[in-house]
């Protein structure tokens, strides 16, 4: 007899944990509403209400009706699935594989037959493929919460800014250990099947003469890595007028605590200590913007964010580098209409397990 009852809620429980974690990341900016409504673009296009998040400059460049601005709070979650893993979960889920394993081992144990033997066979080797299907398919977190209050001026603009950002991606790793012990123990099935004596001699799936229990004996985990990072940052803008030409200088000097997470959960016990993989680092950083005025209502804007590259590392020895990202943006203001492109100029190192990225949005403002 196989005992199969175990496999079954280790890969149950799997997907549940990993449906529990669908959602999603933004790696530049923030989740101010007006700027996620334009396709997240702002380094132009901003208002003092973004500057502390976008580009400080915008604050010494600002609309003429602009004289103070409060946003509390600045608020959102957004999802990312790079693998398609939730189509995967789909097709897995409809496939229905461990019910139909454990029918299939049942039916096994209570009628030893060459074709319930084959049967049983065919259940583990489909389970195998379906469990292939979702693992290293990372499910991105990115959460923001901040508050910001800006006061434009084109001689002297200051914003203060306090902002806290999760960002995490969480995986299954199917080991190869474990996919070559489920297809042991088919290849046992299929062997008995074929009318042959059990393979009693090989311990790796005998204990006497019964099939060993999987519990205890898979090695699959369940991958968390991510950051919380938690900034305050004071911006400064002011305007500058260079042969004619509008130009408006930010910066944003800041503190950042960065408290890492980097976990590898057993899935057979699943017991996930987050105290256990976290680790905090306090530190500092600075940005820097610049927006040109170019021609009534033409505005371009380059920004750099965290300009002093840092890298801290996790309880695990994983490295979260903090690179400069630099991003410009074009925006053209009329008294009804804003539009607005932004590009990343330098591409978004990822801090969980998703993938680089590297982005251009594009949005419309009507002023009603």
């Amino acid at each position: 007899e196989c005992g199969v009852m175990s496999i079954k809620k280790f890969f149950f429980l799997i997907v549940f944990i990993v449906y529990q974690a669908k959602v999603n990341a933004l790696p530049f900016g923030s989740f101010d509403p007006r700027s996620l409504a334009m396709g997240g673009t702002g380094v132009s296009s901003g208002t003092s209400a973004n500057a502390g998040y976008y580009n400080p400059a915008l604050l010494a460049i600002t609309r003429q009706d602009e004289d103070f601005s409060l946003e509390a709070p600045v608020l959102g979650i957004r999802v990312a699935d790079p693998e398609n893993l939730s189509d995967s979960l789909d097709a897995y889920q409809a496939a229905d594989y461990e019910s139909a394993m454990t029918t299939a081992i049942d039916t096994f144990n209570t009628s030893p037959s060459v074709a319930t033997a084959n049967a049983a066979a065919t259940s583990l080797t489909n389970l195998d493929t379906g469990i292939q299907s979702l693992s290293n398919k990372p499910l991105i977190l990115d959460a923001n919460l901040g508050v910001v209050i800006g006061v434009p001026s084109r001689d002297f603009g200051v914003s203060i800014s306090t902002n806290i950002r999760a960002l995490a991606g969480v995986q299954l790793n199917y080991t190869a250990e474990d996919s070559a012990l489920i297809n042991a123990y088919a290849t046992e099935f299929a062997w008995v099947g074929a009318g042959n004596a059990p393979n009693t001699t090989d311990t790796n799936l005998y204990s006497g003469t019964q099939l060993r229990d999987l519990s205890g004996r898979l090695t699959s985990t369940i991958d968390i890595r991510g950051a919380l990072i938690q900034e305050t940052g004071l911006s400064l803008g002011t305007m500058f007028d260079i042969a004619g030409l509008p130009l408006a200088i930010g910066i944003t000097p800041k503190t950042v605590n960065v408290t890492t997470y980097d976990y590898s959960a057993d899935m057979q016990n699943a017991n996930i200590d987050g105290d256990a993989g976290k680790k905090e680092y306090s530190d500092s950083n600075i940005d820097l913007g610049i927006v040109a005025h170019l021609a009534d209502g033409l505005k371009f804007g380059i920004v750099g964010k965290n300009l002093v590259e840092k890298t801290y590392t996790t309880v695990l020895g994983n490295e979260m580098v903090f690179k400069p990202q630099v991003r410009a943006g074009i925006s053209y203001h009329t008294f009804m209409t804003t539009f607005a492109i932004d590009a990343d100029v330098t591409q978004n190192d990822p801090l969980g397990l998703d993938e680089k990225t590297q982005y251009i949005g594009a949005g419309i403002e009507i002023n009603l």
